[in-house]
């Protein structure tokens, strides 16, 4: 009983992709962009996370050629299976921006960092982690 209280209480809080993958998705034109798009609707539990340190395990889609990345797609999926190779949905991902360089690696990872939330740029993903860090590799 007491190691069921102890690591609840030194639990680092991870809302994970099971409340985020939650989102409504719309579709609907876009006159800037010209086409059919997905809008999110984000519930008012998705919407109390904005702002707040979220943890989310995933993998590491680099953005880049770069062996180091401060920028890069966090994919509930491995690669094979994610929302930009396997059919899974833009629910599935999540923009990460960190001031530290990270090394890419094909292993899963959890990445903490300030959610922000997107439902007005075309052009960005649904979930934007800031200020983010790696706390497992």
């Amino acid at each position: 009983m007491v190691l069921i209280y102890l690591s609840l209480l030194f639990q680092t809080p991870n809302y994970g992709w099971d409340l985020l993958s939650s989102v409504e998705i719309n579709k609907e034109y876009d006159e800037f962009v010209g086409s059919e798009i997905e809008k999110p609707i984000f519930s008012a539990s998705i919407r109390a996370l904005e702002g707040q340190i979220v943890v989310l395990d995933g993998f590491m889609i680099p953005l880049g050629n770069e062996v180091s990345q401060d920028y890069f797609v966090l994919s509930r999926f491995p690669y094979q299976s994610c929302f930009f190779c396997g059919g899974a949905g833009p629910e599935t991902v999540a923009e990460v921006f960190s001031d530290v360089e990270f090394a890419f690696t094909e292993k899963r990872i959890r990445v903490e960092g300030e959610l922000e939330l997107n439902d007005q740029n075309p052009y960005q993903l649904f979930f934007v982690l800031k200020n983010s860090k790696i706390t497992r590799p």
